[in-house]
């Protein structure tokens, strides 16, 4: 990552961190233009209210939800989102994947969690998987292995005190979540799965200098991928950290850990400044892109505004799926996006980093202004 210019700095383009995929969805793009909204790509679906950890930097916690209590999302909708992802459909397009977090909470502790992995695997819908990686079971472990395309373990930590600081979790937690990453890894490996796991890494002014030990645990313990990227913090917070030292750190990490196609570190910063601090488009065009589902069953356009009653869609609790597909694509869903997020016009006015400003970016750029004149190949 440059220290001038923020540029990502890892040695291979291909990884799951690498906002130019969008590219691959150019037909959806091509609709969003006409405002014509093809079902998402992907549905990001929270689905525990509950959590062990108490993470002073989870923005969710502190900008979002903050003391609000969340539900768990309802059997009655959980049992029935396979089918629904499956057969959504427009124009021969469908939803692909769906990525499994928590809204205050750790996906973990959901009870139906396993069935659902399974479920959406046989119904073609593929699967990531982000959690504090606390709560695995031998159950959750092994379904995890064979059914999820991405699993990431959010460490934020180098050290058993490091992690504590800056995680506010239970006893013995470090250890036993090394543990688990040792155990899915060894289970990926021992039946010749693809390995995807990721160790995720935030900028954090607490443990910004145990990144180099945090991307060699990584690689003992067999993770695929390391991601590293700024935390969403407050400046003062921010002026904590030595960036040039974190930078050295990465590239330390690199040359001395990295191994093509077997480990690799990632560090994400496109959406953000040299110094850390987030980057918004001047326009919000790629919410059609996804939607995100709390685990109250209420769906929200865009990721990083969920639980912003503003920007509600749908109330899938009541009318179950169906409600979410009826609005899709209407003139209340376009009125959020043009009006509610993009502020009738002036751009977003978000007060957290934006999740799809890599898209955008491109969005804007091939399909938009058509700066590169794609079509003169």
């Amino acid at each position: 990552m440059s220290k001038t210019t923020g540029i990502d700095l890892q040695s291979s383009t291909w990884h799951p961190f690498n906002s130019q995929k969008v590219l691959s969805h150019g037909e959806r793009m091509e609709a969003i233009v006409g405002e014509q909204y093809l079902p998402p790509v992907v549905l990001n679906l929270d689905v525990s209210g509950k959590c062990q950890y108490k993470c002073p930097h989870c923005h969710h916690r502190r900008l979002q939800v903050k003391s609000k209590l969340m539900p768990d999302l309802p059997k009655r909708l959980v049992h029935t989102l396979p089918y629904f992802l499956r057969t959504w459909k427009q124009n021969g397009h469908g939803v692909k994947g769906c990525c499994i977090v928590g809204s205050q909470g750790d996906a973990l502790l959901y009870p139906y969690l396993p069935k659902l992995l399974q479920d959406l695997h046989f119904e073609g819908v593929q699967v990531g998987l982000v959690s504090n990686g606390y709560g695995f079971t031998d159950q959750l472990l092994n379904h995890t292995a064979f059914y999820s395309l991405f699993t990431g373990f959010s460490m934020d930590a180098g050290t058993k005190a490091g992690y504590e600081r800056v995680k506010g979790c239970p006893e013995g937690a470090w250890k036993k979540v090394l543990k688990n990453i040792e155990s899915l890894t060894s289970i990926i490996r021992n039946n010749n799965l693809r390995n995807d796991v990721g160790w995720k890494i935030l900028i954090l002014s607490d443990t910004y200098k145990e990144i180099y030990e945090s991307c060699k645990i990584a690689k003992d313990l067999g993770c695929r991928y390391v991601q590293i990227r700024p935390a969403d913090l407050p400046l003062t917070q921010l002026e904590e950290i030595k960036i040039p030292s974190v930078m050295e750190s990465i590239q330390k990490a690199i040359d001395e850990l990295e191994e093509e196609g077997v480990f690799e570190i990632v560090g994400i910063r496109h959406k953000f400044q040299p110094n850390l601090t987030r980057i918004l488009p001047s326009y919000c065009y790629l919410t059609p892109l996804t939607v995100t589902v709390t685990s109250d069953g209420k769906a929200y356009p865009c990721v990083d505004r969920r639980c912003d009653e503003d920007t509600l869609l749908a109330d899938c609790s009541e009318n179950g799926w169906v409600s979410l597909k009826e609005v899709w694509g209407s003139s209340q869903h376009l009125n959020i996006i043009h009006n509610v997020i993009n502020c009738k016009g002036k751009g977003p006015s978000c007060s957290i980093r934006c999740s799809n400003y890599g898209y955008d970016k491109f969005f804007l750029n091939y399909f938009v202004q058509d700066n590169v004149d794609r079509n003169m190949i």
